[in-house]
């Protein structure tokens, strides 16, 4: 009976082998591919997090240069064209000392030129907070 279970367990030992190598590389593939996915939201969640940041950002700086800036000029009816490309150089500089260099180079990943990102986003945020005389929003007219 001993040479019986012995041959079995020959028999046996290299399919065990093989369900074990099988078993795991499954694991491995399993493994690997659970860890795409949580990189997947962890670098879908962080870009979210920088896209709000620098769009936080913006949105203070516009804020920031009509209060400290635009508002006095259009009082004295100074706002001329060159003025309004100060306001802008002056609200892209303010956003440069608001954001990171990490928060650059994120949206840098991101957008690939940052630049074209930023002055985009300026202007949407100047239009979006552009107030008419009469106290309305633009384009509400």
């Amino acid at each position: 009976m001993n040479e019986t279970w012995n041959q079995i367990l020959a028999a046996c030992v290299p399919i065990l082998c093989l369900l074990i190598t099988a078993g795991g590389a499954y694991a491995v593939a399993l493994l690997r591919r659970e860890t795409a996915k949580v990189e997947k939201q962890l670098d879908n969640e962080t870009a979210a997090k920088y896209i709000q940041m620098a769009t936080d950002a913006v949105a203070q700086a516009v804020a920031y240069t009509s209060q400290t800036y635009v508002d006095t000029l259009k009082k004295q009816g100074a706002f001329t064209k060159e003025a309004q490309l100060e306001a802008f150089r002056k609200s892209r500089d303010k956003v440069m000392e608001i954001l990171s260099d990490t928060a650059v180079g994120v949206l840098m990943q991101i957008y690939g030129d940052f630049d074209v990102w930023l002055n985009t986003k300026i202007e949407q945020v100047c239009i979006e907070t552009k107030i008419l005389p009469e106290g309305k929003p633009s384009g509400t007219e």
